[in-house]
This record gives C-alpha cells, sequence and structure tokens, in this order.
C-alpha cells in the first residue's frame, strides 16, 4: 500500500473511532456539557466501567466522574452557561443535571473528591438556586451566584469565593459567606465547618494556576507538550469567538464585563500563540487577566 493510502486508511479509521465514541456517549445520555479547554491527560468513566479519553470539544453527560492526571487540568461548559475547571490529580462525578425551560425542573448535583475545584454559577442558580449543590466529602455546598472553588486534602478542606454577585451569598454546611474572596476550612474528621475568613492571595494564585479558566483569559501553568501549547491555542481561539457571539446578541448598552474579557481573552492568544511556535513556556499564573474572575 502507498504512503497516500496509508495515511488516508489511517484517518478514516480515526473518524470511525471518534464517530463510535460519540455514538456510545450519546446512547448513555445526552450532552450536559463540553470540554471547552485542558492539558495533560483527562478521563471521564462511568458507573459501568466504561472509560472515555476527552479532548477539547468532546461531551461530558451526567453521572461521569472526571479525572484529571499529573499536571493536568479541564474546564467545561456546561448547558446552562455555567463553567467548571479542576486542576491536577483531582475528580468530580456529575451526579445529576438539567437544565429545562421549565425552571423548576433545573437542577444540579456534582460531588467533588480531593482535588482543586472551580466553578462559576449559570441558569440553573439563577432560576432555581434551591436545587444546586455542590458535595465535597465532608459538607455541602449552595451558592447564590458566586465563583466558589475547594481544595480538598486528606487533612482539610478550604471552600470559598473569588467573587460574590451583589446581594448573594454562599453557604458551606452551617456557615454563610456574605462577603466576597472570603472562605471556611472543613475538618474532615470532624465536619467542623470555622468561621470565615479573608481568602489569602496566595491561596487565590494557587487555585487559578492549577485550575485555570480559558473562558476569563487565564493561561495557568506551562504546557507540558506541543499538543497541549496547540490546545491551549485553538481553546482561546473559540472562546473569542463565544464571547463575540455574546456581544453580538446584546442590545443597547455594551456590556463592559464582556468587552473586557475579550481584550483579556486576545491577549492570551497571542501569548500562546508564542510559546506554541517558539516551543516557549511563557504561560504565567492568569494570562492577562485578574485571576478569579468570572462572567457577569
Amino acid at each position: 500500500m502507498c504512503i497516500a493510502g496509508k495515511i488516508i486508511r489511517t484517518t478514516l479509521l480515526t473518524a470511525l473511532f471518534i464517530c463510535i465514541t460519540q455514538i456510545a456517549v450519546f446512547a448513555a445520555g445526552p450532552p450536559i456539557g463540553e470540554v471547552i479547554s485542558m492539558m495533560g491527560t483527562v478521563v471521564a468513566e462511568q458507573p459501568d466501567g466504561t472509560i472515555r479519553q476527552l479532548e477539547l470539544n468532546q461531551p461530558v453527560i451526567t453521572q461521569d466522574i472526571i479525572a484529571t492526571g499529573i499536571k493536568s487540568n479541564v474546564e467545561i461548559l456546561f448547558k446552562d452557561e455555567s463553567v467548571y475547571s479542576q486542576g491536577p490529580e483531582s475528580r468530580i462525578s456529575l451526579d445529576d443535571f438539567v437544565y429545562s425551560d421549565e425552571k423548576s425542573a433545573s437542577k444540579l448535583l456534582f460531588s467533588m473528591g480531593q482535588g482543586t475545584f472551580r466553578y462559576v454559577t449559570g441558569q440553573i442558580v439563577k432560576t432555581n438556586p434551591d436545587a444546586f449543590a455542590l458535595q465535597t466529602p465532608t459538607t455541602t455546598i449552595g451558592i447564590r451566584g458566586t465563583e466558589v472553588f475547594a481544595v480538598i486534602t486528606p487533612e482539610k478542606e478550604e471552600i470559598g469565593n473569588t467573587k460574590l454577585s451583589k446581594g448573594h451569598t454562599m453557604s458551606v454546611g452551617n456557615k454563610t459567606l456574605g462577603t466576597p474572596r472570603t472562605s471556611v476550612n472543613v475538618d474532615p474528621k470532624t465536619g467542623v465547618v470555622s468561621d470565615p475568613t479573608p481568602v489569602s492571595q496566595k491561596t487565590i494564585n494557587k487555585v487559578v494556576k492549577e485550575a485555570p479558566m480559558s473562558s476569563q483569559g487565564e493561561l495557568g501553568g506551562p504546557g507540558e507538550s506541543s499538543k497541549d501549547l496547540e490546545r491551549k491555542v485553538e481553546s482561546f481561539k473559540q472562546q473569542i469567538e463565544r464571547t463575540k457571539s455574546d456581544l453580538g446578541n446584546l442590545e443597547g448598552k455594551p456590556d463592559y464585563g464582556k468587552l473586557h474579557r475579550l481584550k483579556v481573552q486576545k491577549s492570551s492568544q497571542e501569548t500562546a500563540e508564542n510559546d506554541r511556535d517558539s516551543g516557549g513556556t511563557s504561560a504565567s499564573l492568569g494570562g492577562g487577566g485578574e485571576g478569579g474572575g468570572g462572567p457577569q
């Protein structure tokens, strides 16, 4: 077989494999979100033991357990426009997710294991906040319009927010957080939740670096391979198109938050392209963004 024939055959087999994988995913349930950025190795495992290697633009479904490898991270955009990211060696179970035109039917329940996690709330919290919950091994997080983070280890769970919409709160166990950039510590052995205290900049930097959100223009840590560098460039391209589309749907007063985000995304795309083209690793903590910023 000639070289051209081998290339065509390999391409067709790859396309067939992707098609079969997607059919298997849809058979297990409708997509509830998709991967919009990632680095390293990320897998999704179903309760029956089926494991899928995730890539950019691939769907996730209810009951997926999302697991990241060493020096890996992933960011997922859900159907209700919420955004989730997790850092290296982290696991979360997407236990339940329904986003419906019937507001009372919408609900979300995710269970976090050990690792670093971030979540920017979407439409479900706006329309049916009582049906939204993030669980840690020790406690439950309730949200009323915020950007939440959790750093979970066997010794301690630190849970807090990096931004809190005006007039909104978040709860962790029996504690209520009503101030931006505050957190609590939870003792995994006793379940005792500390009083809220200000989040240190060191903690915010760590969370943004380990679980970056390209949707906010965050570069995160440097890529470990040429494939990671290419993923980062492609991710920013797609994020820019999403933001432009959102701006195109607006009427009347400009959304300055989205305009700023677009500027940050473009700056980070340029940095990512320079890294890819030079094989370098100039990626910094939060790229051109402020770190810990999310959709308004």
